[in-house]
C-alpha cells in the first residue's frame, strides 16, 4: 500500500503548488490515477521514484517513510508514454538487455526472454525501429517482466489506445502494485484516484470515477475531445 498523507509539492522555478496537499491510497493489485494533462501525473511518479521530495507531507511505502527506503527496496518499474530502446537492435536484444546489466547468464537470459516473448507472441529477430506504437507498449511490458519488480508505474502509458486491455490487465497482474496514470477515466480500471486542481476529489471504484469525472470540466471536455 502506497500513502500520500497531505502531501505538497512545488518545483523551485514555480510560484505555485502542482500539488496541494494530496491525500489518497493506492492499493496493492491495479490502480488508477486520473488527473488533467500536465496536473502533476508524471510528478508523483517522480516522487515515487525519489527524484523529487515532497514540499510538505509524507509518502508511505507499506508504512514506511519513502525516504527510509532505498530505490532497491522500492523496486518500481517505470514506464513512460514513450519508452526508450535500442532502436537498431533486435526486439530480443532489448528483452535481454535488463538481465545483461545484471550479470545473468547467457543461457537463462535466452531462456527467459524466450518464455515471455511466446506468452507475448512477439517475434525476437525483428529489429524494434519495425515495430508500431501498440507493439512497442506491448515490448516495453515484456521487457518490464524479465526482472521482476513489486511496483509498475504507467505514465500516460496506454493515453494512445491498445488493441487489448484484457490481454494487458492479465500481464499487470504479474506485478504486486500497478499504478496507471492517465487523463482519459474511460480506461480506469481497479482502485481509481481523480485528482483535480493538485488535491484528490475521489478515490474508490473504476465506473464510480467515471462518474465523478463527468462532473468536471476539464476531464469530461478532454474525453468528448478524444471521441470527434
Amino acid at each position: 500500500m502506497i500513502v500520500f498523507d497531505n502531501v505538497t509539492l512545488r518545483y523551485h522555478y514555480d510560484e505555485y503548488d502542482l500539488l496541494k496537499g494530496a491525500s489518497f491510497t493506492l492499493l496493492d493489485g491495479v490502480n488508477t490515477v486520473v488527473a488533467d494533462v500536465q496536473s502533476g501525473k508524471s510528478s508523483i511518479c517522480r516522487l515515487l521514484l525519489k527524484d523529487v521530495v515532497p514540499t510538505s507531507g509524507q509518502i508511505l511505502v507499506d508504512g514506511q517513510e519513502i525516504s527510509s527506503i532505498t530505490n532497491a527496496n522500492l523496486d518500481i518499474l517505470y514506464l513512460p508514454r514513450n519508452p526508450a530502446f535500442f532502436e537498431r537492435r533486435s526486439v530480443q536484444y532489448n528483452m535481454e538487455y535488463p538481465l545483461k546489466i545484471r550479470k545473468v547468464a547467457h543461457s537463462q537470459r535466452k531462456e527467459r526472454v524466450r518464455e515471455i516473448a511466446e506468452q507475448f507472441g512477439m517475434k525476437l529477430d525483428v529489429k524494434v525501429r519495425t515495430l508500431n506504437a501498440e507493439q512497442r507498449r506491448m515490448l516495453a511490458l515484456a521487457r518490464g517482466l524479465t526482472v521482476k519488480r513489486k511496483t509498475v508505474l504507467l505514465d500516460d502509458f496506454f493515453d494512445g489506445g491498445t488493441d487489448d486491455f484484457q490481454f494487458v490487465n492479465s500481464i499487470l497482474q504479474h506485478f504486486d502494485r500497478c499504478v496507471m496514470f492517465t487523463s482519459d477515466a474511460r480506461i480506469a480500471t481497479g482502485h481509481t484516484v481523480v485528482l483535480d486542481g493538485g488535491v484528490a476529489v475521489f478515490e474508490g471504484n473504476a465506473e464510480q470515477a467515471k462518474q465523478a469525472v463527468s462532473e468536471l470540466y476539464w476531464l469530461s471536455h478532454e474525453q468528448n475531445a478524444r471521441k470527434e
